[in-house]
């Protein structure tokens, strides 16, 4: 598949499409977090500074992002109407930025529901393929012939692995999730590949927060489909820490 992670990031690179995979950006999740108190400066410039440098580093021609490239979902208020307004305004800057230098592919997810633009391809919620390779961003149910290929990527639930230390304290860590899908969860796909796998990806933004899938239910759609307790945790270094149902 020539597919592989992109060291140091949290992004997948098809060499062969010279193509760049990225999930889950939430733009505008600082403004929420303002509401609540909690003071964080935008982070929209950092994380496109480093898309432009994952770019760069590997000569891509084009980058997918597998939905939730924004955060609000709705608006409540003169206060929140305001964080929105703020939004919309760093999320035209982002694409506009990185539809100059990439040809720019969105997935959306369940936070994109209003999302639109020229500057940027934009596709449904159930999917689409590259090749033998199947994109998604997992909140929703997976059109048949998304189910067709070898692989399918998706984002949505921000996987983390809760890690405990000899003397009881634990912390967690983002990760990377690889596994195979229920058999018989395949068998409702009309023409499904049978042995096909999925990768979870860790969340491009830090600050989103996320699921510790070793510790908690992973819930959704489509993550009712996987084998989750035979899949395996991978930390962003790349250091395979095995099957869920063994870090449990």
């Amino acid at each position: 598949m020539n597919l592989y992670p992109v060291y140091g990031e949290r992004a997948l690179f098809i060499e062969k499409e010279k193509t760049i995979i990225i999930a889950d950006l939430h733009i505008g999740i600082e403004y929420e977090y303002s509401l609540q108190g909690v003071n964080i400066g935008s982070q929209t410039e950092k994380m496109l500074e480093r898309c432009i440098s994952i770019i760069k580093k590997k000569k891509a021609r084009r980058m997918i992002i597998l939905g939730d490239l924004k955060h609000a979902i709705f608006s409540s208020g003169k206060e929140y109407e305001e964080a929105v307004k703020k939004e919309k305004k760093e999320v035209r800057y982002f694409i506009k930025k990185l539809a100059e230098i990439v040809e720019l592919w969105i997935i959306k997810g369940n936070h994109d529901g209003q999302l639109k633009s020229k500057r940027a391809k934009i596709f449904g919620t159930r999917g689409i393929s590259i090749g033998n390779i199947s994109l998604a961003h997992g909140h929703a149910w997976p059109s048949p012939a998304v189910m067709k290929n070898d692989l399918l990527i998706m984002g949505h639930i921000h996987p983390h692995v809760r890690i405990r230390t000899k003397v009881g304290y634990s912390y967690i860590q983002p990760c990377w999730v690889r596994g195979n899908f229920k058999k018989e969860i395949l068998k409702k796909y009309k023409d499904a590949n049978k042995n096909m796998e999925f990768i979870i990806m860790p969340a491009f933004n830090p600050l989103t927060g996320g699921v510790a899938v070793n510790m908690e239910k992973i819930g959704g759609a489509i993550f009712s489909m996987i084998d989750a307790d035979n899949s395996f945790i991978y930390l962003l270094n790349g250091t395979n820490l095995g099957r869920i149902r063994n870090l449990r």
